[in-house]
């Protein structure tokens, strides 16, 4: 292993390596992540809010059964 100070270059035998030991020690892959921009542990969908428009119109979207207050 290189001792030069920089980072091995993406997709080399090196660079992907260093990713399976930095994925197999959960505190590796918690730097990793949050020097490059993520919130550790959390996956993808963690940080994801509802906007107000998605909520009141849930209903509408995902619910078949529900009848129409014009049909009323």
């Amino acid at each position: 292993m290189k001792a030069s100070g920089k980072p091995p270059e993406k997709n080399t035998s090196e660079w992907k390596r260093n990713e399976k030991i930095i994925n197999d020690t959960p505190a590796l892959r918690n730097l990793r992540d949050i020097s490059e921009g993520f919130t550790p542990g959390r996956g993808s969908a963690g940080g994801w809010t509802p906007s107000q428009a998605y909520k009141d119109n849930f209903d509408a979207i995902f619910r078949k059964d529900k009848k129409d207050s014009a049909d009323e």
